[in-house]
């Protein structure tokens, strides 16, 4: 596990700990199939994150580090496995059933994904939505032009295939009482996400024509189109913000992004605030309202001041400091505050929330799955506060353990690390992956889009990569997941290896291994500079972090000292 968490980046860069060089592999041999199908056992949703993820593997792989070019285009490459699949869906097999019963309150991103991985497990499992059909955030907030729905349809059946029933129009704290809930199963989740949205105080602010983000794209997902007047005014900086701007650039105003920070420190993707210029949108950074203006009752502009950055706050961003006699107005018929929400917990039985939520509204457990009751359970928004897809999966999936292990009696699942044959073609004297320095110097592929002329409300902008794209977008992967490692008592030191290395330093003359305290290897001590002499080293070592996993070394050892081993994870709660 040790090995997989310091040489595979990506994968743990991603909450959900998805087998990412697992898939890009399989996508560059052409088994779109089965790239989906790693991406739903970790996933849960691979057509809709390869659409909408916020890609904290991107941030974190080999590719994208200094002097190696931009990471490989994962989030679009997972998209590509959705899209050549197979059409038919794909359910995976449960486990037998354990006659162990689950509710999970909310049925977006969070209470799908728990809900199928304990239904996986054999358990039991009913999902209460309150709106008329699930999926919370996907089909509520983001827009139609950036998740085509029946992709949220297919996807979302898949869930209910296993045997997770979903009961719309059941509104707990009206229908049904958290108390009578935890009554009835041996095990309540829940996960309601952040519906309470974070209103600025300031002078102005109950004049109509101010909404928050999220009742403004729900209204317009729901009924298709809304008046918003000419001239519109979205203040934030994050992913809520860009679908207000876009999908009221759509309703045919002109529209202007404010944000109080600098352009770097904004939570988007920078394909994102591209298609936002593109679109006619406009965006200026370092401006903080101060000032909601109105005219009979009814709002006209809002008053901004100039900002610069200060010291660094709490998240390590530089807080915004205002700069006196730097006001100015902007005019806008709808302001809509995309300035991020947080749970609403209104719907809890009075008599269960001391102990269980705080004063400020908050669940005193905090972050954690659990809480002061010993049968409920929080996974998602509901505990972490408004986050992303992806942080809301993990979440889950870590609460899916939990339950699973208060449901049985027995300590959560961990997923273990595994090894198994690499998939290697034979070459005279060796085999190969098939890669080679070359691919080293193959560019990102960029998005395909559709015109801005064609851009509506149900158009989807992104297109996805064709087969050969995808494909060679997936050579670009290093394969961090292939261990190759030179084994010691094998080796003659010939140095065959050294000189068919394709990159300086993926095999190095050491002195020895640096270890940990619990004797994990951790790095090595090189030689003295100009020591290259066998005599002079003890032993050569494969740098992971160098090494392009062509296989050149192994097919050239004549002692067949060198291995080569394919790590990864195994699955949670998916039968074999």
């Amino acid at each position: 596990m040790h090995w997989l968490e310091q040489n595979i980046p990506c994968q743990a860069a991603c909450p959900a700990g998805t087998d990412i060089p697992g898939y890009l592999e399989a996508i560059y041999h052409g088994k779109f199939a089965e790239a989906y199908e790693i991406n739903l056992r970790d996933n849960v949703f691979p057509a809709i994150l390869g659409r909408v993820c916020s890609r904290p593997c991107e941030g974190a792989c080999r590719h994208g580090w200094e002097g190696n070019g931009e990471p490989v285009a994962i989030c679009f490459s997972k998209r590509s496995a959705a899209d050549f699949s197979v059409n038919a869906p794909v359910v995976l097999k449960p486990a037998a059933a354990t006659g162990r019963k689950v509710a999970v309150i909310g049925a977006g991103v969070a209470g799908l994904a728990v809900a199928r991985e304990l239904a996986l497990a054999g358990h039991a499992v009913t999902v209460l939505e309150k709106h008329k059909s699930p999926g919370g955030m996907l089909n509520q907030g983001i827009p139609a032009f950036r998740l085509p729905r029946e992709l949220i349809d297919r996807e979302i059946h898949q869930i209910a295939a296993i045997g997770v029933s979903i009961r719309c129009g059941t509104n707990v704290g009206v229908d049904v009482t958290l108390k009578q809930l935890c009554a009835e199963f041996g095990a309540v989740i829940m996960a309601a996400g952040t519906l309470r949205p974070n209103v600025l105080n300031l002078p102005g602010k109950d004049l109509r024509g101010i909404e928050h983000g999220l009742s403004f794209l729900l209204q317009v997902n729901e009924q298709g189109r809304r008046d918003v007047g000419k001239r519109v005014v979205v203040i934030g900086g994050g992913y809520t913000a860009m679908d207000c701007a876009r999908t009221a650039l759509r309703l045919g105003a002109q529209v202007g992004v404010v944000y109080r920070r600098a352009r770097e420190d904004m939570v988007v993707l920078p394909g994102e605030l591209e298609e936002l210029i593109e679109e006619g949108g406009h965006l200026e950074t370092n401006s903080s309202p101060v000032e909601f203006l109105g005219r009979d009752g009814k709002a006209i502009g809002v008053r901004f001041v100039r900002t610069r950055q200060g010291e660094p706050g709490p998240d390590g961003r530089r807080l915004p400091v205002e700069i006196p006699g730097s006001q100015r107005d902007i005019g806008a018929d709808t302001v809509i505050l995309a300035t991020g929400q947080f749970p609403d917990a209104t719907w809890v039985d009075t008599a269960m929330k001391p102990g269980l939520i705080a004063r400020d509204g908050w669940l005193a457990s905090g972050k954690a799955q659990e809480t002061a009751l010993p049968n409920l359970f929080v996974a998602g928004d509901f505990a972490l506060g408004a986050t992303t897809l992806i942080q809301a999966i993990g979440h889950a999936r870590e609460c899916a353990r939990k339950v699973d292990a208060w449901l049985t009696g027995t300590v959560p699942v961990r997923r273990a690390a595994k090894a198994a044959p690499a998939f290697m073609s034979k070459v005279p004297g060796g085999h190969t992956t098939g890669r080679s320095a070359a691919m080293n110097l193959i560019p990102i592929h960029p998005m395909p889009v559709i015109p801005v002329a064609k851009r509506g409300m149900d158009a989807e902008v992104e297109t996805g990569f064709a087969r050969p794209a995808a494909t060679e977008e997936a050579s670009r992967c290093y394969l961090c997941h292939y261990k190759f490692e030179i084994v010691d008592p094998k080796c003659v030191l010939c140095d065959e290896c050294l000189k068919v290395r394709p990159v300086e330093g993926c095999i190095v003359e050491i002195a020895a291994l640096v270890r940990d305290d619990e004797g994990r290897i951790t790095g090595y001590e090189k030689v003295e500079p100009g020591v290259t002499d066998s005599l002079y080293y003890n032993r050569l070592w494969i740098d992971q972090t160098q090494c392009i996993r062509c296989g050149q070394c192994e097919a050239v050892c004549p002692v067949n000292a060198i291995t080569i081993q394919k790590v990864s994870l195994d699955a949670d709660f998916v039968a074999a």
